[in-house]
């Protein structure tokens, strides 16, 4: 396990802004059954998977801040949002291991609800509350939508952070 993380470097910082960017030009441009992937989402549960909290974390606040700069929702929430679902990342990964294959696609499953249930919940704060509940038929297709985006991308992932990525210690 590696809690941690190696330090962020430039390349890293300068790949975070150019996935907000990808995510506020292509998110809502792209639809499957009906709901939109969160690119960004994809992508900060990758980054804490492969490489750490810390860089999880990093990636957060950097692509949601730049995603969030050019989307319509309401500032401080996209970061929010991926800030916990980071979070949650690193937890599932302390409950239960680094499954290699299992705990990224349930953490992008359970991160996707956290960050709609975030997002929902800064937009009744902001804006007028809606009388409607949670909206479950969305919600849950776009968690599964973003699960499976993620399990495309992993193996990729997994590669470059063995390529790129710094040498793990052993546990013992």
């Amino acid at each position: 396990m590696h809690s941690q993380g190696a330090p962020i470097s430039y390349t890293s910082v300068l790949i975070a802004v150019l996935v907000g960017i990808a995510h506020a030009g292509l998110a809502p441009v792209i639809e499957v059954a009906g709901v939109r992937p969160n690119l960004v989402l994809v992508a900060v549960v990758l980054v804490t998977a492969t490489s750490g909290f810390g860089t999880g974390v990093i990636w957060a606040f950097v692509a949601g801040l730049t995603a969030n700069l050019l989307v319509l929702e309401p500032l401080g929430s996209l970061p929010l949002a991926l800030l916990l679902v980071s979070v949650l990342v690193a937890g599932i990964e302390r409950l239960i291991g680094r499954l290699i294959w299992i705990y990224p696609i349930l953490a992008a499953f359970l991160g996707s609800i956290v960050a709609d249930a975030v997002s929902l919940g800064v937009f009744r704060l902001v804006d007028e509350p809606l009388d409607v509940g949670l909206p479950i038929q969305l919600i849950l297709p776009a968690a599964v939508l973003n699960a499976a985006i993620l399990g495309i991308f992993l193996y990729p992932a997994r590669a470059m952070a063995g390529r790129f990525g710094a040498e793990e210690k052993a546990a013992w």
